[in-house]
């Protein structure tokens, strides 16, 4: 019988969650500044999916290979890669095919109530508040993919949650009023919060209540949400982290916990960061540890 683990954090039933996401053969593309989808995609890799491969955006590289995660030399993780190049980059959002499954996590700034996403700006994007970092292949990955586009935030509130007339920009596909893209993508599949997993209806293709996690309530859950989410009947509580899972999180995947970068803010973050920089740079081998696949 799986032990269930006891003692997880928020950051760590997350990226749990997100690991269980990967299938065995997909390719599982790592985007920039997301500790916690490279440490998922590992966890799953050296767990139930060992056949998956990383696709590193950084380089446009593919690479079959897992190690451990790393901030100042994630460039290294790419040492064995094969890359695809010849008048011009060849990327996956190019290629969206059934035989060449792929999977990649997008955390947006606002997601409306049918997986529309919003990374562009905050406020009038001709006079914005706030610039954010931009689309990039947000567009791609949302409307092309055949696995569909994943979600993930760790912070559950009503200022990343808004119904679509507050949403300030639309740079990712969700399900444009209710309907599949047209560009052949099968949609946003999931939403994975520090609060609870949540997917889509397949008649409205509105955000639903999937589980929520332990220790939190419905009714948290819902006042979290800027609009009204589906809650079905009898909601179950999310499967928590297996022991085997946590110990391969914290001992092998990621013990420098780059991941909780993701979680933290102020004070904290700058603290962890500079926790990270001082042991990486005090590596005697600059190349991240290879980790074995069960």
């Amino acid at each position: 019988m799986t032990e269930i683990a006891r003692d997880y954090t928020t950051d760590e039933l997350m990226t749990v969650l997100m690991a269980r996401e990967v299938k065995n053969d997909d390719v599982m593309i790592v985007g920039v500044a997301t500790p916690m989808v490279w440490a998922a995609f590992t966890l799953a890799k050296v767990t139930h999916a060992p056949d998956a491969i990383y696709h590193y955006i950084m380089g446009n590289t593919f690479v079959i290979e897992p190690r451990q995660v790393s901030l100042l030399y994630l460039e290294m993780n790419t040492a064995r890669a094969y890359r695809f190049q010849n008048s011009c980059e060849c990327t996956l959002e190019s290629l969206p095919s059934d035989k060449l499954t792929t999977i990649e996590f997008f955390r947006p700034a606002q997601v409306d109530q049918y997986g529309n996403t919003n990374n562009i700006c905050i406020g009038d994007w001709k006079n914005p508040k706030i610039r954010l970092p931009g689309c990039a292949g947000i567009a791609d990955f949302s409307g092309f993919y055949s696995r569909g586009s994943f979600l993930y935030t760790p912070r559950h509130d009503t200022r990343t949650f808004v119904p679509t007339e507050k949403l300030f920009f639309i740079s990712g596909v969700g399900f444009p009023e209710g309907k599949p893209s047209m560009c052949g993508g099968i949609g946003p599949q999931c939403m994975i919060t520090n609060l609870a997993y949540l997917n889509f209806d397949d008649k409205t293709r509105k955000m639903k209540i999937g589980t929520i996690h332990p220790g939190v309530d419905i009714e948290t859950v819902k006042n979290s949400t800027g609009f009204e989410l589906i809650v079905p009947e009898g909601v179950n509580e999310t499967t928590p982290p297996t022991v085997e899972e946590i110990a391969l999180l914290r001992e092998k995947v990621d013990p420098l916990g780059i991941r909780k970068l993701e979680v933290l803010a102020g004070k904290e973050r700058e603290d962890l960061l500079d926790q990270i920089i001082q042991k990486e740079l005090a590596m005697v081998n600059r190349f991240p540890k290879s980790l074995s696949i069960s």
